[in-house]
């Protein structure tokens, strides 16, 4: 059987992991390994960190019984909670738990629908609550094929990591993203209230494992920790690169790009916006993002063709100046004629290879494009 959870968070706190992690618990019965799915980042009703949970349950429906007695002591009462954000205009909605219960695994489509798009209820199994019930079926529906893991421990007071086992954990081979190169600063803390105290990423449980053990060791009281198969930094919510021609460039108030009147390069996501502000007419590229409110929000970009006329360049190695209109070119030194008054040369980007944002700009979703 599969049991799924979401929206049980807000602004202002309270963390799903954390309600997920003491529902499994207390859970009279075995279960496999936790997932941690993010879904489609611009979802109208999406939690602080647009994460769901499910797991495997090894027992039949008598566990119903159990879960329904749960749901109304511990997780109904999580709904309606709502703060607003300082740093964004977006609507935000008070929290509306949702748990799911399937007997077999949902159609693998489901997720597939809430991690590229706005998705909706699927019928089916057992349900509780309300919008987070989408969230929770949909990680159900995951496959885990593509997987990273997250090792998430609960702080009981204050955070606080201690910076020699931080350096510790991003020496490990298999962890990523645990600090931002440009300022050494560390990227595994959140900086809300939630109770989280850190995030670790790895490339497999057993390094998860490793890294969260040490990072406890030197981290303020925790009340528990847990390792989750994750889809972050599968690059799941997008869909296909896509091949354009420049058309138009328009640099806004502030730095943002706007290439072809509707693809987006944010001035904070820096090597994107310094290679959209480089790009010139008739240049190829090829790029990945996601469509929001018509405008193509840019996760990468990758310039395949960018060239340029000039004056040839004579043996002498100088280079050709006009003699006037019809008249063809010269070189000034040697003085030597040629009709060839123009030559195509390619443009070398500031960027080689394909240019996402920093680090701390990218999504959980995004696939490192190196």
């Amino acid at each position: 059987m599969w049991l799924g959870l979401d929206d049980t968070d807000s602004l202002d706190g309270g963390c799903t992991t954390l309600v997920f992690h003491q529902l499994l618990d207390a859970l009279p019965c075995d279960y496999g390994e936790p997932r941690l799915t993010r879904l489609w980042p611009f979802a109208a009703q999406r939690t602080r960190g647009n994460a769901s949970l499910s797991v495997e349950l090894f027992c039949d429906e008598s566990i119903i019984k159990w879960l329904d007695e749960y749901w109304i002591k511990h997780i109904s009462l999580l709904k309606g909670e709502i703060s607003h954000s300082e740093h964004s205009d977006r609507k935000q909605y008070p929290s509306d738990p949702g748990m799911t219960l399937f007997v077999t695994k949902p159609d693998e489509i489901h997720y597939w629908n809430a991690v590229r798009g706005e998705a909706t209820f699927i019928e089916g199994g057992h349900q509780w609550g309300g919008q987070g019930r989408i969230g929770a079926a949909a990680s159900c529906a995951w496959s885990g094929d593509v997987a990273t893991w997250e090792g998430i421990a609960w702080r009981k007071g204050e955070r606080r990591v201690s910076e020699e086992s931080l350096t510790t954990v991003d020496a490990m081979e298999g962890t990523f993203l645990c600090r931002d190169p440009r300022n050494n600063r560390g990227l595994i803390a959140p900086r809300g209230p939630c109770p989280v105290m850190f995030g670790v990423r790895a490339t497999s449980s057993d390094v998860a494992l490793m890294a969260t053990k040490e990072l406890i060791n030197g981290s303020a009281e925790t009340t528990g920790y847990r390792i989750f198969r994750t889809n972050q930094a599968s690059g799941d919510h997008i869909q296909s690169i896509h091949k354009t021609t420049v058309g138009t460039k328009e640099i806004l108030n502030g730095g943002h790009v706007i290439l072809n009147n509707n693809i987006l390069a944010f001035s904070e996501s820096g090597d994107i916006n310094k290679l959209a502000q480089w790009l010139t007419e008739g240049d190829s590229i090829e790029y990945i993002g996601l469509e929001f409110e018509g405008k193509i929000h840019l996760e990468g970009i990758r310039v395949t063709q960018s060239q340029i006329l000039e004056r040839p360049v004579c043996e002498c190695g100088t280079r050709m100046k006009s003699m006037g209109k019809g008249q063809g070119v010269r070189c000034p030194k040697c003085k030597i004629k040629s009709l060839d008054k123009w030559v195509e040369s390619d443009r070398i980007p500031p960027i080689s290879g394909w240019a996402q944002p920093p680090v701390d700009k990218r999504r959980h979703l995004a696939k490192s494009m190196a």
